[in-house]
């Protein structure tokens, strides 16, 4: 069950930093800046974070670890 919530946690930090990318992408197409690449590269990186956390957490991680157990 920890690794539940281990998998909500890595989610909700990957959406904080995904929103706090994008608004500052938002403000700087605003006001006429072109994008920056490390921000764009964060905002890719913080979404695959958001989603695929949850998912190594929840879904990999325990087929792994029925499996060693069932295999040992």
């Amino acid at each position: 069950m920890h690794n539940v919530f281990k998998g909500i946690v890595v989610s909700v930090l990957g959406f904080i930093v995904w929103f706090v990318v994008g608004i500052a992408l938002g403000i700087s197409d605003a006001v006429g800046v072109a994008r920056d690449p490390v921000l764009n590269a964060f905002l890719y990186l913080s979404f695959f974070i958001m989603v695929g956390g949850p998912v190594v957490y929840i879904v990999i991680l325990p087929i792994v670890g029925w499996w060693r157990g069932r295999h040992s």
